[in-house]
């Protein structure tokens, strides 16, 4: 991890306005910030995208404030600015790279996890995790993924992921996606959503998102 880079990029696009970092640790691997409002851990993500030969850095950061936990999406390109990926109109833009350099799989993911909060039309986005070490969201991969990944007996029908493109590099990409989170002490629960994608080379990427789910409780 481009440790140096990755804490300019936090205070640039995560921190919000007028808050200051009062203290950071580094590792080669990870970062850790604290304001007087929250802890900031970045951590290397294991994301599809880390793969790509254009990105440097594929960055989880949490903003722990207990009981809170926000997940933010940071990509460093090997050339140019690092992506805040939260943001949708940086989001939709990084869809032009579908099937040009980005996997579709792998944007997939990142709407997935990022924009699994039930507000996803607000200039920064926030999705909140039920831990600190729990992803914010899931994207279905498999038909059977709420038996084997996430039993809910409740959960909708699903499918994995499907892309199709066409001769002129437009594209429609469909999958599920859930999150998971606490609704009291010991109860958890997830909300299950449809979406459909669709981009090309020459336009930003735009999507709907449906919920098929809301608040389904999982067996304690």
């Amino acid at each position: 991890m481009d440790t140096e880079r990755t804490v300019e990029a936090i205070q640039r696009y995560v921190l919000s306005p007028g808050e200051t970092v009062e203290k950071t640790w580094t590792a080669p691997n990870w970062v850790s910030l604290r304001t007087r409002r929250y802890g900031y851990r970045a951590t290397l993500a294991d994301w599809a995208v880390a793969g790509q030969d254009w990105v440097s850095d594929a960055v989880r950061v949490v903003a722990s404030g207990q009981p809170v936990f926000v997940t933010h999406g940071l990509l460093t390109p090997v050339r140019g600015e690092p992506l805040h990926l939260n943001e949708p109109e940086v989001m939709a833009e990084l869809g032009r790279r579908v099937g040009a350099g980005l996997r579709p799989l792998a944007y997939a993911e990142l709407l997935g996890e990022l924009y699994s909060t039930r507000r996803i039309d607000r200039p920064v986005v926030h999705p909140f995790a039920a831990t600190e070490g729990t992803p914010a969201g899931w994207l279905v991969r498999e038909v059977d993924h709420f038996a084997r990944v996430m039993v809910a007996p409740d959960a909708p029908a699903v499918a994995p992921p499907a892309f199709e493109q066409g001769v002129g590099g437009q594209w429609t990409l469909t999958f599920f996606s859930h999150n998971y989170y606490f609704v009291s002490e010991i109860a958890t629960a997830v909300d299950v959503y449809a979406w459909t994608v669709t981009g090309g080379p020459d336009r930003p990427a735009a999507w709907e998102r449906k919920p098929l789910a809301e608040r389904l409780l999982l067996p304690v």
